[in-house]
């Protein structure tokens, strides 16, 4: 088994993926962190955060039993800032099988986003081992699941619009995992009351997503 599909194996088996998509630096790192104390097993820090890459990098160093990711990634330069930050995964919000295969070859496991069949189908025959599905909302569960019908077999992490609400809906629905964005990072909370706001969000959420006994 090569790095990236070991890597997108123990991203799936978290179940859940908490984006930080935060303008500030050094609340983003202290979210984060709040977060993996709380039990987040995988941080995906967005390229939205122009000093993504430093986030990366101390949060590998100080979190290392954590997966710690790249999210947004559109470009070619910020792969290379991510990978050289030690991102263990990449998203993008989009499918481009240049970037896809860059990443490839790069030995990086990468989630593009798709949202059609056509784009699934694309990014499967590109290699993708798993998919973000994005955005999720409003279509909901029923529209995942439909997408499973023509490929079974597809790992898709349904992303946009996901909370504790609705993660196990998806889960039932034939979702590999979950990404949550603002519903475990909410920006205006965090800036207002500090970072320790996540943790009891971090709780719920992976309370939400915790298989049935």
């Amino acid at each position: 088994m090569t790095a990236s599909h070991d890597a997108v194996d123990r991203l799936l088996a978290a179940r859940l993926i908490g984006i930080v998509r935060l303008d500030d630096l050094e609340l983003a790192i202290a979210s984060a962190g709040c977060a993996i104390e709380a039990g987040l097993a995988a941080v995906e820090v967005t390229f939205t955060l122009p000093s993504a890459a430093v986030a990366i990098a101390r949060l590998r160093g100080s979190h290392p039993q954590v997966l710690i990711g790249a999210g947004t990634v559109r470009s070619e330069a910020e792969m290379a800032a991510a990978a050289h930050a030690g991102a263990q995964f990449l998203v993008a919000p989009g499918l481009n099988p240049a970037l896809l295969e860059m990443a490839q070859r790069r030995g990086l496991a990468m989630l593009p986003g798709v949202f059609t069949a056509t784009e699934i189908d694309v990014a499967l025959r590109h290699g993708a081992d798993a998919l973000k599905l994005f955005p999720a909302e409003p279509n909901g569960p029923a529209y995942l699941a439909g997408m499973l019908q023509p490929f079974p077999g597809v790992r898709l992490v349904p992303t946009g619009g996901i909370s504790s609400r609705n993660a196990a809906a998806y889960l039932k629905a034939g979702a590999a995992a979950v990404a949550m964005g603002s519903s475990l990072f909410p920006p205006r909370r965090i800036a207002a009351e500090g970072p320790e706001v996540v943790r009891p969000l971090v709780e719920e959420a992976l309370a939400a997503v915790r298989p049935a006994d």
